[in-house]
């Protein structure tokens, strides 16, 4: 009895469940002729008969192995479906991504994201498959992540009711904040600082770290402020943009930078408050408190120097967790040492802290490779069970993780679901996927981990958030949702955000590090964005979201 109490009790905290499951039929005929049968929904493994499918996955590089891998045998022993993967380190998967539907010879599914607007153009190609009609007739999981998540299936489907993926649903407080600015507290100590609560204040911290030789080598080799151009939230321009003006995005995640008005769509980065970030970025570049590096180097160097094997050299750093650029339980311990910043006060009083609503993310999609596509969405369906979401986003039962007994206490103070035994990502790096693949994770199955007596990063993210950056939401009526286009608009639209998107990467950092001149070539950037496209680009979202 106590086993069947804590499956049902993380059943219904990671899907929000009440109902059991409704069991559909199987069995299927489809135009790519027989091959194994499908066992009806629910029913496990998904077939009798192994059968093998390939699939291409962006990899953690908390991931030693993918193939050799506990959760990868776990998955094949659940549901008899062996994987064979392709994978692409993170900073490399949209170019490979990109180059593999370029040359025809994709896989039968990507466990990675394609933008709505990819989405519509591929799936009009027939090159992804619906999925709708296996949600009716597979769907155990999928039907109940989408009661419990209306935006999710609002976000999933195009214009027509077409749904072409699956969701990756992270309710995770302190992921939701994101967009975070990280410092060194020890330097802050020992020099006698405060934490800085304005963009001057933050300066005069940036020039104390330069000057005051904090890591106390006598050599001035300090680097106060860096950030990385790929890795979680890594990109230094988002954080320090919203002290000037409201920036949904940050050079290493390649959002468009967008937000609403009094109703209307909006481009960050042709406002003046733009103009004024950029001339602030640049002044701590010349100054040399923001490195040159932060606009070139990718997640690897960027972990190389927050763990610079012989003293500290970072100051602050962004990333939208600690471990993005320290080694999570690494021996230097400086995980634990960084605390987060919270939004600074500009010049005109601006203060905001990026808010992202649960929309869920596209993580699965099946192609017309796929040979038998009901076993492919069957398999999709699955990762949202509570043993495979544990498995992937934790590890092995038993050894990184068991259930909660009754009366532990989680993060949030309720009865907890689920204990760690070892901190994330202090187990086996070849046991899980660093949460790879769909899965639902609500709030209160993330918040409720046992709050244990030690250390627990979840703990550490989920207080520095509360304090710190839920204080500064963003109102969420600026944050622009995902809308649908319809085929020609789709297609347009991908060419706008690739060509625009490139552009205003580009000219960050040529503004930042003074290769161009903010005070002489603005203009002549912003009419370079109406050459592109960006009245077309905002006309179309314009109606997209009047429509939606």
């Amino acid at each position: 009895m106590k086993m069947n109490w804590k499956r049902w009790t993380a059943w219904a905290l990671v899907m929000g469940l009440a109902a059991a499951a409704v069991f559909a039929n199987g069995g299927a005929d489809d135009e790519r002729g027989p091959g194994p049968a499908v066992n009806p929904a629910g029913i496990f493994p998904i077939v009798d008969e192994k059968i093998s499918m390939t699939a291409f996955i962006a990899a953690s590089s908390f991931v030693d192995d993918y193939q050799d891998n506990d959760f990868t045998r776990y998955i094949e022993e659940k549901t008899n479906i062996h994987l064979e993967l392709e994978i692409a380190p993170t900073a490399e998967a949209l170019q490979k991504r990109n180059l593999l539907m370029a040359s025809g010879d994709y896989p039968e599914i990507f466990i990675t994201g394609f933008s709505k607007s990819e989405q519509q153009f591929y799936g009009s190609q027939g090159v992804f498959l619906p999925l709708n009609d296996l949600i009716d007739r597979y769907g155990v999981n999928v039907p109940k992540v989408f009661t419990d998540y209306p935006l999710v299936k609002a976000n999933l489907a195009m214009a027509d009711g077409t749904i072409y993926a699956l969701p990756d649903i992270n309710d995770c407080f302190h992921c939701a904040y994101a967009q975070k600015m990280w410092i060194y507290r020890p330097w802050l100590e020992k020099l006698g600082l405060d934490m800085p609560a304005t963009t001057e204040e933050f300066k005069d911290v940036l020039i104390a770290f330069r000057d005051r030789d904090p890591n106390g080598n006598g050599i001035q080799d300090e680097i106060p402020l860096s950030g990385a151009i790929s890795g979680w939230f890594a990109g230094v321009d988002g954080f320090l943009m919203n002290s000037f003006v409201y920036s949904h995005g940050n050079l290493a995640g390649g959002e468009m930078r967008m937000f609403i008005e009094d109703g209307q769509i909006t481009a960050a980065f042709a406002e003046p408050g733009w103009r004024e970030g950029l001339r602030y970025m640049n002044d701590l570049y010349s100054e040399g408190l923001l490195s040159g590096d932060a606009f070139i180097q990718d997640y690897n160097q960027y972990l190389q120097l927050g763990e610079n094997p012989d003293v500290v050299l970072l100051g602050a750093g962004t990333g939208g967790h600690n471990g993005v650029f320290t080694q999570f339980h690494g021996d230097s311990g400086r995980w634990l040492d960084y605390t987060v910043v919270p939004p600074l006060e500009g010049p005109d009083g601006t203060r905001l802290a990026r808010y992202d609503p649960v929309y869920g993310y596209w993580e699965w999609t099946i192609t017309d490779k796929a040979a038998h596509p009901e076993a492919a969405f069957r398999l999709g369906d699955a990762f949202y069970e509570p043993d495979m979401v544990l498995h992937s986003s934790h590890g092995r039962e038993g050894i990184e993780w068991v259930w909660a007994e009754p009366g532990e206490i989680g993060i949030n103070g309720r009865q907890a679901v689920w204990k760690a035994l070892v901190e994330y990502g202090g187990g086996d790096r070849s046991s899980w996927w660093d949460q790879g693949g769909p899965q639902a994770r609500s709030r209160d199955f993330r918040l409720g981990q046992v709050k244990g007596e030690g250390i627990s990063l979840e703990v550490i993210l989920y207080e520095e958030t509360r304090d710190k950056m839920e204080p500064y939401q963003v109102n969420p009526e600026m944050v622009v949702p995902p809308l649908s286009f319809d085929e020609d608009a789709a297609a347009e639209i991908t060419d706008l955000e690739s060509a625009l998107g490139t552009y205003v990467t580009e000219m960050i950092a040529r503004f930042t590090v003074g290769d161009a001149d903010i005070e002489t070539e603005w203009n002549d950037y912003l009419a370079e964005l109406d050459n592109i496209g960006l009245p077309r680009y905002i006309e179309l979202v314009q109606e997209a979201y009047d429509n939606r």
